[in-house]
């Protein structure tokens, strides 16, 4: 009858009165991996965050640059001289022309009166 009242006891019975033991298998070089996993991906995460990052600012003018600057505004003045004295000679042309354009207009005025004077003349004699 032993056998009979141990299969009779229910499931939750006998789970009741074994032994449970918990306990983490076992596994060998499992740990160095994740260890060596973990640092690798820090390592990665360190490196990308690294490269996204803003650039440095600027550093200020040094007295070499001072210097480029000097060297390539050189050529850019001595072009703004010769633009500035292509209008000046421009300025003296217009000049010289309006006061030549003044002495004509007198002459033909002076042609025109005399021209007026011939034909009253003419007509006078006849």
């Amino acid at each position: 009858m032993a056998r009979g009242s141990v299969l009779r006891r229910s499931a939750t019975q006998q789970l009741a009165g074994a032994a449970l033991v918990v306990v983490q298998p076992l596994r060998r070089g499992t740990g160095l991996l994740r260890k060596s996993l973990l640092a690798l991906a820090l390592a990665a995460g360190v490196a990308l965050g690294w490269s996204w990052r803003e650039p440095a600012p600027t550093p200020p003018p040094t007295a070499a640059q001072p210097d480029d600057a000097a060297i390539q505004t050189g050529p850019l003045r001595a072009e703004l001289e010769r633009t500035r004295l292509a209008l000046r000679l421009g300025e003296a042309r217009s000049q010289a022309l309006e006061h030549q354009i003044d002495e004509l207009n007198q002459r033909l005025a002076e042609a025109q009166s005399q021209l007026a004077f011939f034909r009253t003349a003419r007509e006078g004699r006849r």
